[in-house]
């Protein structure tokens, strides 16, 4: 039996760009750490740390407390950051602005049975090959999961019910058909709630066998995908590595 892992972070970046996906997976090009990364690892780290501590001990920890992980975290992640897009200081407000909104608003009503859960499930089989699925789930409690993210605007609601491959996964993965989509925005929440059931399993499968023949080519590059926000030298790393378009284009086309 021939296993195929495949991340489910990787799966939103194939479906961004099949070129980008190749890159990334044989570690042709390295992302840019940038001041987006760190206002959500910063959310991130104090939710978990809050999650942790209600599971260990029963006691919600107060606020100021996960806002002063929140900062040690800050001061632990700062250095490593190689593209600023917004203001030490903002980043510093947004951050805790938005847990102060999930902290008040959210988790007084959350019990979770697992924080930073990571799994590891087979999806599928078909002729000696098994597909395997990876991920870390942010939180989860009984019946629905929950996923948080620190865009710099809300969702369209229909656009992730609809489109959405995080909640295919991770409803895959816990056999749980409830995903939450939590977005902290500047201080503001917006949950988004997406139901994943057996249909969306098939087509989950069939996604992922599609790719599973592009790796089994052994192409030397795969299909690229031009329209959208994300194919700019702002965002993609292998335009920033010069190739792809940006050979071509360079680093400051427009």
């Amino acid at each position: 039996m021939i296993e195929v892992p495949i991340r489910q972070s990787w799966l939103g970046t194939f479906s961004n760009c099949p070129e980008w996906a190749r890159n990334v997976r044989y570690g042709l090009v390295r992302e840019r750490e940038t001041s987006d990364m760190l206002r959500g690892n910063m959310v991130h780290a104090a939710i978990e740390y809050c999650g942790n501590e209600l599971m260990s001990s029963g006691v919600r920890p107060p606020l100021d407390e996960a806002i002063d992980h929140m900062d040690a975290v800050f001061h632990e992640l700062c250095g490593s950051v190689e593209v600023w897009r917004h203001e030490l200081e903002e980043i510093v407000d947004v951050a805790r602005d938005n847990l102060t909104v999930w902290y008040e608003d959210l988790f007084p009503s959350l019990n979770p049975v697992a924080v930073e859960k990571h799994f590891r499930f087979p999806l599928d089989e078909r002729d000696g090959v098994r597909v395997v699925l990876e991920g870390t789930a942010d939180w989860v409690e009984d019946g629905v999961i929950y996923d948080w993210k620190n865009p710099s605007r809300s969702y369209e609601p229909w656009e992730k019910q609809r489109w959405d491959i995080q909640s295919h996964v991770y409803c895959a993965a816990f056999d749980c058909p409830k995903f939450r989509l939590v977005a902290l925005v500047k201080g503001k929440m917006q949950i988004i709630e997406i139901e994943r059931r057996v249909p969306h399993l098939e087509a989950l499968k069939d996604m992922c066998w599609s790719i599973v023949e592009l790796l089994q080519s052994d192409l030397k590059v795969w299909p690229q995908r031009w329209a959208g926000w994300h194919c700019s030298p702002k965002w993609c790393p292998v335009w920033q590595a010069g190739e792809c378009r940006g050979k071509h284009l360079g680093p400051t086309p427009w």
